[in-house]
């Protein structure tokens, strides 16, 4: 696994041409203090990985994704996932804790509920560098969605239809 604070230092500075042909930009928050980290500890259960990403930034938007910041993180009990990112449409990015059913820090795909889910990547710095390469190959990162119009199309959440095919779901109609 990379270590998470390199990753974020490695592509701090990085531009891209959007699918629009904006340019798009990484921006980073001020970290989260010792308390803030603490305090929420009491509630959501951070892996170490999660504890340096807020420990180097409180938040990130990622080119076009926004990686939330600690106030926003929601932990669902049941499934043992916290959510980290909305794609704006009911789906979500999520984090595995020890009280999922996944591994601890896997990334999930969250389509529209915890009792859907599927594996993304093995951890955050994974993820983040993947989400980078999408953006830098394509100018955006595809939704799973995306992907029944083109499904040959390779990219990060390109396994996630076939994943879902036969449960119920919001993707499969």
């Amino acid at each position: 696994m990379s270590n998470l604070k390199d990753v974020i230092t490695q592509i701090a500075d990085l531009t891209i041409e959007d699918e629009d042909g904006e340019e798009c930009e990484i921006e980073l928050e001020d970290p989260a203090s010792a308390e803030e980290l603490i305090a929420i500890s009491e509630t959501i259960p951070l892996n170490a990985e999660l504890i340096d990403f807020y420990s180097t930034t409180n938040g990130m938007l990622l080119f076009s994704e926004e990686i939330y910041d600690l106030e926003v993180l929601n932990f669902d009990r049941e499934s043992g996932v916290i959510t980290i990112h909305n794609w704006g449409n009911g789906d979500f990015t999520c984090i595995a804790t020890p009280k999922s059913e996944f591994p601890e820090g896997t990334v999930l795909f969250m389509n529209h509920s915890p009792d859907v889910l599927v594996p993304i990547a093995a951890s955050l710095s994974e993820w983040i560098l993947k989400v980078v390469a999408e953006y830098q190959e394509k100018g955006a990162l595809m939704h799973p969605g995306d992907y029944f119009q083109s499904p040959d199309e390779p990219g990060l959440y390109s396994h996630v239809i076939e994943s879902l095919r036969g449960r119920d779901c919001e993707l499969n109609g």
